[in-house]
């Protein structure tokens, strides 16, 4: 008992110590040894087995109708409208339970998210105007920051090879799949481009950091809120006062110009999707009132409610809850976890989707703190324990004894067993996480995994695609919508039903937003009843109606709907 509290002790006088100074100075640099280059070709070719294969892997989803409306159909048509006159003008929306229906005239992208990197990212389209481009564009942007995390690691841990497994780890973690397996998001880019913030803030290189932050601010609205973290954090553990109130200065500076343009381009003054949170409040002072003056309340329904505890578990498992041992970097991810929970939207807290981007960055970041720390204690022990020589400097504590000339003594053995177990345990844990959620079907190892594979049925919807004139407006199914989105006006169905002049669908397929068949299929035969539509093509559960086309008997049809849905 006397020699842990004589080690908590000394690492109390350590942090006291280090905080005058600053936790994170400047680091030391590493030569670059062979052992460097062949831990850095091993991450190399990691990274481009991912891109490979998640770009295989999307592309075949795209080409197997398994790609979605919401959200690929309207981030393509956004970006194809600008391009053709229309400034990221969108008109796909889920008229059941979404908040974006706003009218048949659609609305500019930026009333529902401030997302000024989509205008770069749209020149792409003068190459390769096509949905899988952006998809593959966002494997390779986010398959890239396994770099940052090596060199990240590399130098706090002070050796190539502890850093490799940081790289996996990122690569692997599931809720970063599960973002790229989920349509196109600018947000999911902020994967990346965090970690990349975070390193070139780690080594002191400010004009890198800083085009990674515009980066990451330019890829969403709330970024603001983890920059605004970052400079605090840069102040209180860097001492760079300077480099903070830059941060603060931009993060306030690019919320106004932000908020000023949801507002001119919102029909409503404000994001569409402000509504998940007006349960709290009816402007954003009102909402941080309620919150101030109803804490318990918050915390009881918002993090210990069992759903919002399962999403907290989701997050940090894959990474063995490692990151709860450096909650000084586990802090900055607050600002996105406050939106996620406190949202009236179960897929914002659900683990899944593209909404927690920019938590995954930091969660490797305090992985590979937590990582030091217990190396740190362990060396600490063991110097209380007199296994090493009393006389070690306390600020090589970190380094690990792996390098050449280095005699390897039992104490060494014994840190590099345990830095050992706690990668395998985090790379482990990564494994057990997929295994355990099944949606996590990305991976070959996860359960159910199958690869999209094009069918017959698949190959006969380019029949019906190509009857659609290009300048026609449609509601189409969603995974039809992906495959319509290059025009003006396409709706995802039952959207502008007796206004488009098409409508295409697949009773076989998805029916989404509708959450039961029996709502769908009630739905097309009510259209069909009507009469305000004819059938112009029908085959396999596809069905092509166009308005005023002449009326020709609907009981095929009929009964077509009947039949998918005792299938499903």
């Amino acid at each position: 008992m006397k020699k842990i509290v004589k080690l908590m002790n000394l690492a109390w006088q350590r942090w006291r110590t280090a905080w005058q100074k600053g936790l994170y100075p400047a680091p030391e640099p590493l030569a670059r040894t062979p052992t460097f280059w062949i831990a850095f070709g091993l991450v190399a070719l990691a990274v481009l087995a991912y891109s490979i294969y998640f770009s295989l892997f999307l592309v075949a989803k795209q080409n197997a109708f398994m790609t979605n409306g919401e959200d690929l159909g309207i981030m393509d048509q956004a970006i194809w409208n600008l391009l053709h006159g229309s400034m990221l003008h969108q008109t796909i929306c889920n008229s059941l339970t979404d908040t974006n229906c706003y009218g048949l005239n659609g609305i500019n992208r930026f009333a529902i998210h401030f997302e000024p990197i989509l205008l770069p990212i749209s020149l792409l389209y003068l190459i390769w105007p096509d949905p899988k481009a952006l998809m593959i564009l966002q494997v390779v942007i986010v398959a890239s920051g396994a770099f940052p995390a090596f060199w990240l690691a590399r130098l706090r841990l002070r050796h190539a090879w502890a850093a490799v497994p940081f790289a996996l780890l990122y690569l692997l973690d599931p809720t970063q799949q599960f973002a790229i397996n989920f349509d196109f998001h600018a947000v999911t880019l902020t994967t990346a481009l965090l970690l990349f913030a975070l390193y070139f803030l780690y080594v002191r290189k400010t004009f890198w950091f800083f085009v990674f932050v515009v980066l990451c601010l330019a890829c969403k609205e709330e970024i603001a809120g983890v920059v605004v973290m970052l400079g605090l954090w840069t102040w209180l553990l860097q001492q760079r006062w300077r480099v903070s109130l830059g941060l603060l200065a931009l993060a306030f500076c690019w919320t106004g110009m932000g908020l000023l343009v949801v507002h001119y381009s919102s029909p409503v003054g404000y994001s569409l999707l402000a509504s998940r949170y007006a349960y709290l409040g009816k402007d954003p002072m009102q909402v941080a009132l309620n919150i101030l003056t109803h804490p318990l309340q918050i915390l009881k329904e918002h993090v210990l409610e069992p759903y919002h505890m399962l999403y907290l578990r989701k997050l940090l498992a894959p990474m063995g809850y490692l990151p709860l041992l450096a909650p000084w970097v586990l802090v900055l991810a607050t600002p996105t976890l406050a939106l996620n929970m406190l949202s009236s939207t179960p897929n914002m807290f659900s683990g899944h989707y593209q909404y927690n981007a920019e938590i995954i960055p930091i969660l490797i970041f305090a992985s590979i703190e937590a990582t030091v720390l217990i190396v740190w204690i362990v060396r600490r022990l063991l110097l209380n324990l007199n296994v090493e020589h009393e006389s070690l400097e306390p600020e090589s504590t970190t380094r690990l004894p792996l390098g050449r000339g280095h005699a390897l003594s039992p104490a060494s053995l014994v840190q590099i067993g345990v830095l050992a177990l706690v990668l395998c345990y985090m790379l482990m844990r990564v494994y057990t996480i997929t295994t355990l959620y099944d949606v996590y079907n990305a991976m070959p190892y996860a359960p159910g995994f199958l690869w999209p594979q094009v069918t017959a049925h698949d190959r006969l919807a380019s029949n019906f695609l190509s009857k659609i004139p290009a300048d026609a407006s449609v509601s189409a199914q969603t995974t039809l919508v992906p495959h319509l989105s290059h025009r003006q006006r396409i709706y995802l169905f039952p959207y502008a039903v007796d206004h488009a002049d098409y409508i295409l669908l697949d009773a076989t397929s998805y029916t989404y937003p509708f959450h039961h068949y029996k709502d769908y299929a009630a739905k097309v035969k009510m259209i069909l009843n009507q009469g305000n539509y004819g059938i112009v093509d029908m085959d396999d559960g596809y069905l092509l109606l166009q308005q005023g086309y002449p009326p020709t008997d609907i009981e095929p049809a009929l009964h077509m709907i009947d039949e998918d849905g005792d299938t499903d």
